[in-house]
């Protein structure tokens, strides 16, 4: 009973947290707020880094990794440098895309991430190609293409931004599986996002710099309270992963995703008065059922401990208990700014 009540609670405050930071997001990036992405983003990394590193300072023994990634900070730095500007560009992309498209569009597309980085693993090695994958991911590519055709405010430059958003999150999370659970880092989720989001602010404020107008400037002092507490509620979100990768079973975590990502369309439309067209719903439901059998077949590999060799020598670093990880992180972590997972 107690281990339940301790599911639940973890799971509905990830999907609370995660849910109100992506209507946050889309709130703030409303003309008269403080419709700048790329400024936006770089508040998120400032405080981002700021509370990684106060965290540390409180509670070093939550960064278990931490001694082990100061020792061989040149390894750690050589994976994570060109994925902090893979996900500085994720980041800036996403908050643009919210210029442009409805919450509730962005999250039809973000479901398709699971097939755009089993693509880009099989490619590498990471992960083993069979038919039975594709066939299951065509029906969740299938439901995403419904889902866009059925929008009834479609702007292409909303969804072009939304697909580089995804395929440079989706490139980060392949780097960001190789650090977690390989190349003799094995990186915590904590420490990961202390040592990413420098190494995503430093490109970030380099353009910020460049891009600075006076307009900038008015919308931030009158805006500044509010984009503190997004920022705030950005990190929460990374300590609430964190929590819920270390606490739960898989099966829990992959089902809390797909509830999370239920009530994000659903909340979208009623917070933000998003139209949701009856075949967008229909596209929805029929991605819901691609990933749930997705997760099903990754949680019986996993269950049968059943591996392949690699075409490349790195994917001997990741288990199948880690690739069952990136796969989550391609569902759940693009969700929002300052997200790692």
């Amino acid at each position: 009973a107690a281990s339940a009540m301790q599911t639940l609670a973890i799971g509905c405050t990830y999907i609370a947290v995660s849910a109100s930071l992506i209507s946050f997001n889309k709130f703030l990036m409303q003309p008269g707020r403080f419709p700048h992405a790329l400024f936006l983003t770089t508040v998120h990394m400032s405080v981002t880094t700021a509370l990684s590193l106060l965290l540390y300072t409180a509670a070093p023994t939550l960064f278990p990794s931490m001694p082990r990634a100061k020792e061989d900070y040149k390894t750690v730095l050589k994976y994570i440098a060109p994925l902090g500007m893979l996900f500085a560009l994720a980041l800036y992309c996403s908050n643009s895309a919210y210029l442009y498209s409805s919450v509730a569009f962005l999250q039809f597309c973000k479901e398709g991430n699971v097939a755009l980085v089993f693509a880009m693993s099989c490619a590498l090695g990471l992960q083993v190609f069979s038919w039975q994958k594709v066939a299951i991911l065509s029906v969740v590519v299938a439901g995403c293409s419904i889902c866009a055709t059925g929008e009834i405010h479609f702007v292409l430059m909303g969804f072009l931004l939304q697909i580089t958003s995804q395929l440079a999150e989706c490139s980060k999370n392949i780097i960001g599986e190789v650090v977690m659970s390989g190349a003799g880092l094995k990186l915590d989720v904590l420490t990961f996002v202390m040592f990413q989001a420098p190494c995503s602010l430093v490109p970030l404020l380099g353009a910020a710099l460049v891009e600075y107008t006076q307009d900038v400037g008015q919308d931030f002092r009158s805006a500044w309270p509010l984009l503190l507490a997004n920022a705030c509620n950005a990190f929460l979100l990374n300590v609430m992963i964190a929590l819920t990768l270390k606490k739960l079973s898989t099966v829990s975590f992959v089902i809390i995703g797909l509830l999370k990502d239920i009530v994000i369309v659903s909340s979208s439309s009623l917070v933000f008065g998003s139209a949701i067209s009856q075949v967008q719903i229909i596209g929805f439901s029929v991605t819901i059922f691609g990933i749930a059998l997705w997760s099903h077949l990754k949680l019986k590999e996993q269950g049968a401990a059943s591996e392949k060799d690699p075409l490349l020598p790195v994917a001997n670093l990741a288990s199948e208990k880690s690739e069952a990880a990136m796969t989550k992180d391609a569902t759940k972590s693009e969700e929002a700014p300052g997200s790692v997972a």
